[in-house]
């Protein structure tokens, strides 16, 4: 008789904490769940199923409890990640609308710069460096403009003190190269355009148009300014009108007269005159044509005139006179007789003649000069082998370089 034994029935182990048939055998009869973490061990009679919980954090790889939720969630998160990004697009864009609106307006090619002039502020007694000079301008579409300034820097610091627009005060909105005359430190007038009379206020620091203010009462010029021209050996100033008539203005008299004769004695009775000049003394031919740096006085009440050599025995090769008054003289000399010798700058003593200080010889170009409350301001300008540097050296009384407002050629 054959001996049979029971057959057991053949079930699957699962985890007892979540059901889960996959697990791992640590030793004989003793698992380890790979969902849950749950530890559990059979008896020897498979009867009972002990465990030992402990909650883990998943294995990178495993999978995750189930969540219900996690649909939800996610739909929520991409329909305001879809909201973040449209509003910050629009933004962006509104940003990006208004810059380039504004660039087209603002943003502006580097200012050209066509004329300049150095001048005191008789304010505060500092040295201003006056620059006209257009902004090219583009709206888009092919549209453009061209605004003209008139810039005032501090020669001292270089600061901006101010940018006008020319055309706020009355100047023709235009490109118009100005020249300039100064009958005293505050009063300072230049022509523009050939028939603008323009005066520069020196404690302002604008530029202003009185052409219509200046010839208001004067019958002869009710047809309109045709030409304006500086007399530069005299204070007056030649006036055409519209019908082609020439007339004699005397800025500091406030006078207007219309003939050379008229002018001419004006000018001998109502000014005394005391300069200096480079010209020849006597018989051109006993001189040898030389030039001589020549002291003129004349007496207004007396109409006597005298004249006298400054520096005599003394030889100059192209020499300018760029500022004097009553107790200062600077004059400008080149060091050779060359075509274009390097310029050296020497203050004159008015009574003896003798040079008080002279600056290092240099090639430069000297056009203005100011006094100033630091000694003298003056504007120059290199050649084409120092890459057109310009600005204007500030000079104490006693010949020292102060300061040097050096622009580069394309400011």
């Amino acid at each position: 008789m054959l001996n049979h034994e029971m057959a057991k029935d053949i079930k699957a182990i699962v985890c007892p904490s979540c059901g889960s048939v996959y697990k791992q055998e640590l030793k004989p009869d003793f698992y380890k769940c790979q969902n849950c973490g749950t530890e559990y061990y059979l008896d020897n009679d498979d009867k009972h199923i002990y465990h030992h919980h402990e909650t883990l954090r998943p294995l990178p790889g495993s999978t995750p409890p189930n969540n219900t939720m996690m649909p939800v969630y996610i739909l929520i998160g991409a329909v305001l990640v879809i909201i973040v990004a449209y509003f910050t697009v629009a933004i962006w864009q509104s940003k990006s609308t208004n810059t380039n609106i504004n660039t087209l307006r603002v943003y502006k090619a580097p200012r050209m710069f066509y004329n300049s002039f150095v001048y005191t502020n008789t304010l505060t007694g500092d040295p201003v460096y006056l620059r006209l000079g257009s902004d090219y301008i583009s709206h888009g579409n092919d549209k453009s403009e061209q605004e003209y300034h008139a810039q005032f820097n501090n020669v001292g610091n270089g600061h901006l003190i101010a940018d006008r627009i020319i055309g706020d005060d009355g100047l023709n909105n235009k490109h118009c190269l100005l020249t300039f005359k100064t009958y005293s430190p505050d009063v300072i007038y230049a022509i523009g355009c050939n028939a603008q009379l323009i005066q520069l206020d020196t404690r302002d620091n604008r530029l202003t148009d009185v052409t219509k203010l200046a010839f208001k009462d004067y019958p002869p010029l009710n047809s309109g300014v045709a030409r304006l021209e500086f007399d530069y050996n005299s204070d007056m100033i030649i006036v055409m009108n519209n019908e082609g008539n020439s007339y004699y203005y005397f800025p500091t008299l406030g006078k207007l007269v219309d003939s050379h004769a008229q002018a001419d004695s004006v000018w001998k009775k109502q000014f005394d005159r005391h300069f200096f000049e480079f010209a020849s003394l006597g018989d051109d031919i006993n001189n040898n044509n030389a030039i001589q740096l020549l002291e003129t006085k004349y007496d207004k009440n007396t109409g006597q005139k005298m004249q006298r050599n400054l520096t005599p025995n003394r030889k100059y090769f192209n020499p300018k006179i760029i500022y004097q008054d009553k107790n200062n003289l600077l004059i400008t000399a080149g060091t050779t007789a060359a075509a274009d010798p390097p310029v050296t700058v020497q203050s004159i003593d008015v009574e003896t003649g003798k040079i008080k200080w002279a600056l290092p010889p240099d090639r430069y170009n000297l056009s203005a000069c100011a006094k100033c409350k630091q000694g003298f301001a003056l504007e120059y300008r290199k050649s084409a082998e120092d890459d057109y540097v310009h600005g204007v050296l500030v000079i104490s009384g006693e010949g020292k370089l102060l300061y040097n407002y050096k622009l580069a050629r394309t400011e």
